[in-house]
């Protein structure tokens, strides 16, 4: 290779790296491109508000005795009782719909911790009743019923939740319920001229007791922010608003009394939709 080629490759290659460099060096003064934003991450510390829908069972089932407090009337009514003219207990499997509202408020303790505080009131369509007939021997047909039902029932609760990603909420709840329980109770003679007749027939009686009963609330569920201020929700509650109890006379026998108890323990499913307002 001639001297002089050599002389005019390294010119060249010289060359080459001035404008490369002074690509670069104008490349390096243009002003950068502007970052793309990034989404904001939700909030949910703050206070919020909603509704819910859901479903509302229980399988409790109600007992049933019957008593006297008249010595003279105890061995026809143990007659009667040994007949089999009553049933002992009946299932009335509660269930309905549900729906209502709610509010509460959440800390943000740690990036991954929350901890709230959320009450509910619901109006309830959880109710159901049972009957029975029976034919004891030389004793007129009886038929007997009852009903049980929750007319509304609420709940004051705390709530500890995990974020397992910054839009995703696992909690427990738990906490104070309240609602209105009812309990209802009838028993009918076949022959209209037999209720009452202690000692000719069965017992006929008709009667309730509704009150606002106290008990308590535990659950757990997921909340899931789907935009800066909106979220959905669904949740499991055990609701046990206790027992309930009626003892009612018999019709021309007061002193003979029937005896209804059952408790109300529920289970409660439910979505829900929170404005969050921060």
């Amino acid at each position: 290779m001639s001297l002089n080629l050599v002389k005019g490759l390294v010119l060249a290659g010289v060359a080459w790296i001035v404008v490369a460099s002074g690509d670069v060096a104008a490349a390096a003064d243009l002003p950068a491109a502007p970052a793309t934003p990034s989404a904001p991450l939700p909030t949910w510390a703050g206070l919020y508000i909603g509704g819910n829908v859901g479903y509302g069972w229980g399988s409790r089932a109600v007992g049933l005795s019957e008593s006297t407090t008249d010595p003279a009337v105890a061995a026809p009514l143990a007659a009667l009782l040994a007949a089999g003219s009553y049933p002992a207990s009946l299932s009335p499997s509660a269930q309905g719909a549900i729906g209502g509202g709610q509010i509460g408020y959440s800390w943000q303790l740690q990036p991954r911790w929350l901890v709230g505080l959320e009450t509910d009131l619901q109006a309830s369509g959880i109710k159901g009743s049972a009957a029975q007939s029976l034919s004891p021997a030389f004793f007129d047909m009886t038929s007997t019923s009852v009903s049980k039902k929750i007319d509304w029932f609420g709940t004051a609760r705390g709530r500890v939740g995990f974020l397992a990603t910054p839009q995703w909420q696992l909690y427990a709840t738990g906490g104070l319920a309240y609602g209105e329980t009812n309990l209802g109770f009838n028993t009918v003679a076949s022959d209209p001229l037999g209720c009452g007749v202690l000692f000719g027939g069965p017992l006929c009686a008709t009667g309730a007791s509704s009150s606002v009963r106290l008990g308590w609330t535990a659950g757990a569920g997921f909340e899931a922010m789907v935009t800066p201020n909106w979220s959905v929700k669904a949740e499991y509650l055990y609701v046990d608003l206790g027992n309930r109890s009626a003892s009612i006379a018999a019709y021309s026998f007061p002193t003979v009394a029937f005896n209804v108890s059952t408790e109300f323990r529920e289970q409660i499913v439910r979505v829900g939709l929170n404005y969050h307002f921060n």
